[in-house]
């Protein structure tokens, strides 16, 4: 979790009554998924978990932000088979990057590579590896996300403008997230780690 109700009722100097833990889980759930949508990053660390890639045909490859790789694996054009299975360092097939820096999120074939190049076609790269920004959620993202939460809660208990706003199977009605996000400072916070496309 990106914030918690202790962390809220510091930010707000009020007690939240217990009654409405179940609604302030939900919030703070849509506020995750506000800052996961809005950056393109997940700030949680999810281990061990496999996830595909398209193929490219080239030496370089960038997939979403993780931590550590477990393995890299390149399977057969339309087939779940494992046509190579590749190994990190610089003797080896491949190497991370950044060098220094977490998250990583882009493997670079090395002269060594026994293919040569990430192979072309759709979700042919089969990646184990434990994803995410960084093994703790940054804390400028802990206030950001713990901001807009207490600017949901303020606005109720003021009782300011309300919409009606629907998350996949749950509605809740509270000010717009991202009207919220540039009215307390949080787009600022948010704006550094976003994925710009060019």
């Amino acid at each position: 979790m990106y914030t918690t109700k202790g962390k809220i009722q510091n930010y707000l100097a009020v007690d939240i009554n217990d009654s409405l833990d179940s609604q302030l889980a939900d919030w703070i759930s849509a506020v995750e998924i506000y800052i996961d949508n809005f950056t393109g990053k997940s700030f949680e660390e999810t281990a061990d978990e496999i996830r595909y890639f398209d193929g490219n045909g080239k030496s370089e490859i960038q997939i979403d932000d993780f931590i550590s790789i477990t393995s890299v694996e390149i399977l057969q054009l339309n087939s779940t088979d494992v046509d190579y299975t590749l190994t990190e360092g610089q003797a080896s097939d491949y190497i991370t990057y950044p060098y220094n820096d977490i998250p990583k999120y882009r493997l670079q074939m090395t002269t060594s590579s026994q293919i040569g190049t990430f192979l072309k076609g759709e979700k042919r790269i089969k990646i184990t590896a434990t994803w995410g920004h960084s093994s703790t959620v940054p804390k400028d993202i802990e206030l950001a996300a713990t901001m807009l939460v207490s600017s949901i809660i303020e606005k109720g208990m003021k009782g300011g403008t309300i919409m009606s706003e629907s998350l996949g199977d749950y509605s809740v009605s509270f000010a717009n997230i991202d009207t919220l996000s540039s009215s307390v400072g949080v787009k600022e916070i948010l704006s550094k780690y976003k994925i710009w496309e060019l």
